[in-house]
């Protein structure tokens, strides 16, 4: 059992333009979202019929339906979820509340995860999951808790238990664990490609190979964590550098990895192509002031998130109107 965080934060309109020209100038798609993107409406099956719901609800709903999750916390725009999904969250007996973006920090939640609030705002990525965490059953125990994105509608509920399960054996050790979902084609139905990773782990999902020896592997809209056990006022930055094609994004990965004193990852994984999952584990670690686990897993479909754009919109669309889960 384990309680869930589920991310459903908004940027201001500053922040969106900004992002919707990276989009138009480094990506070449149009950005859509001008709403409130958690409660963007997507149209799916159910029962052989056609039903629209909020993107968030896809994600509720997996973790309403499933036993390993035992209370869920959602961090947004209280006001307007509570208008559109209040009748559909009372409906369930598991617990649910929701935490407003906008509220602050309290002294003591400051001191106690060492804060440092220029880096780590009360109301960005770090913020929302530390307030989220603090409003948990997990911060009582100072436990793990599993972060989901909201805006992942094609992730299952047996994706979410097998990763859970999985990650047992590590959170003694380990303070972030993340699914390093394998991607057995070049790319996948949105056309991205994969981070091409020598898998030196004892998960081993495929013999197929490239001819370095390596798989390729994309992070998911999940991930375990527990923020007592590594520096918190590094994840905006890590947010923010997630989107590697920008080359600004590139060049400042290149600055942090050799600040850590890993001056050869550019030519490890371009050049010699010898990169593996247990080097990568080893500089995030290093970065989050932290243990960090990658377990590979299987689950493509847990990939598929919605950025905003309008080419996100109608793929994500279609593969929901073929596979109903």
């Amino acid at each position: 059992m384990i309680s869930a965080i589920v991310m459903a934060g908004y940027n201001n309109k500053w922040a969106v333009k900004k992002y919707a020209k990276i989009v138009a100038e480094h990506y070449g798609e149009e950005f859509i979202e001008t709403g409130y993107k958690p409660l963007r409406e997507f149209k799916t099956v159910v029962n052989g019929k056609k039903v629209s719901k909020p993107l968030i609800q896809f994600t509720l709903e997996k973790l309403f339906g499933t036993d390993i999750i035992d209370e869920i916390v959602i961090v947004g725009h209280r006001m307007l979820l509570e208008q559109r999904l209040g009748n559909f969250i009372t409906g369930f007996q598991k617990p649910c509340r929701i935490v407003n973006q906008s509220t602050t920090y309290s002294q003591e939640i400051i001191k106690r995860f060492k804060i440092l609030p220029r880096k780590a705002k009360y109301n960005s990525v770090a913020g929302n999951m530390i307030k989220g965490y603090a409003a948990s059953a997990a911060n009582r125990n100072r436990s793990h808790v599993l972060y989901l994105a909201s805006d992942s509608p094609l992730t299952t509920a047996r994706f979410i238990e097998n990763f859970v399960q999985l990650s047992q054996a590590y959170q003694k050790d380990c303070a972030i664990m993340f699914p390093a979902v394998l991607m057995e084609n070049v790319t996948d139905k949105l056309g991205r490609s994969s981070l091409k990773l020598i898998n030196d782990t004892k998960h081993q999902l495929s013999d197929k190979k490239d001819i370095h020896g390596r798989q390729g592997f994309r992070l998911s809209s999940v991930m375990i964590a527990n923020p007592y056990h590594f520096d918190i006022n590094t994840a905006n930055t890590a947010y923010n550098l997630r989107k590697a094609l920008n080359p600004n994004v590139q060049l400042r990965l290149f600055r942090i990895t050799r600040s850590l004193g890993y001056a050869n990852v550019y030519s490890k994984y371009f050049f010699k192509k010898d990169l593996s999952i247990t080097e990568v584990e080893n500089i995030t670690s290093a970065f989050f002031n932290g243990r960090l686990k990658l377990i590979p897993i299987k689950g493509e479909e847990s990939t598929y998130d919605y950025d905003g754009t309008e080419y996100e919109f109608r793929c994500i669309s279609d593969m929901l109107n073929c596979d109903p889960e």
